[in-house]
């Protein structure tokens, strides 16, 4: 289970994200070889945050990359966009099990106090 907040939207997911990765992989502060695009159309809160694990579980699959930084903002359609900075799996130490998908099982993510807060399982 990940929880993450934020003062916005899009910095809630980015720390949802930033979080997924600490789970797994410690990841050095290194130059990045590579830019990867990361975003969505969809509008719903929870269904955004979705997209965005399934994106950056995706690059890890197919491309054998691991995001060490995020930047995304929201786009005026009610989207997110931005991109991932990664760099090659076998430049980061694991550190536990890989993700493999995400579940809807307690998934949220609502405006909250002022801010926006998130909670997403994630399967292994």
């Amino acid at each position: 289970m990940i929880e993450a907040w934020g003062s916005d939207r899009a910095s809630c997911l980015s720390e949802a994200l930033y979080a997924l990765v600490e789970e797994f992989a410690e990841v050095p502060d290194a130059a990045t070889s590579r830019l990867l695009p990361l975003g969505t159309d969809v509008c719903g809160a929870e269904d955004a945050l979705v997209s965005l694990f399934e994106d950056v579980i995706y690059a890890l699959d197919v491309f054998s990359v691991v995001p060490m930084r995020f930047h995304l903002t929201e786009t005026e359609s009610g989207g997110i966009a931005g991109d991932m900075e990664v760099v090659p799996v076998d430049q980061v130490v694991l550190v536990g099990p890989v993700p493999k998908g995400v579940s809807y099982h307690r998934l949220s993510m609502i405006s909250y106090e002022g801010g926006w807060r998130c909670r997403v399982l994630v399967d292994i």
